[in-house]
């Protein structure tokens, strides 16, 4: 669908006329470009709002039970958050 194009030459009472007379009807493109023209084209797309991670780029979640059974009693877990090796505890450097 065309949503606008501009009408050059003759005086607007001759663009208006011009353009109401192309009203419902079809209009080829070989009629308004030439063959090899080059064209400036502004697209736009079609809004979806505000999304998260899942819906905006199409990661998968994991299910409920993925993680199960990987600390047992007394396990230490993660050192710490991250950062270099000598922020660790009994890590050299």
């Amino acid at each position: 669908h065309i949503k606008e194009i501009q009408v050059n030459g003759g005086t607007t009472a001759q663009k208006v006329d011009f353009v109401t007379g192309l009203f419902e009807k079809e209009v080829k493109v070989a009629d308004v470009f030439a063959q090899d023209e080059m064209i400036d084209v502004i697209g736009v797309t079609k809004g979806k709002g505000f999304h998260g991670v899942v819906s905006r780029w199409g990661v998968t979640r994991l299910v409920r039970k993925s993680h199960r059974g990987l600390r047992k009693v007394a396990c230490i877990g993660s050192r710490s958050c991250g950062g270099s090796p000598s922020d660790r505890c009994g890590a050299p450097g």
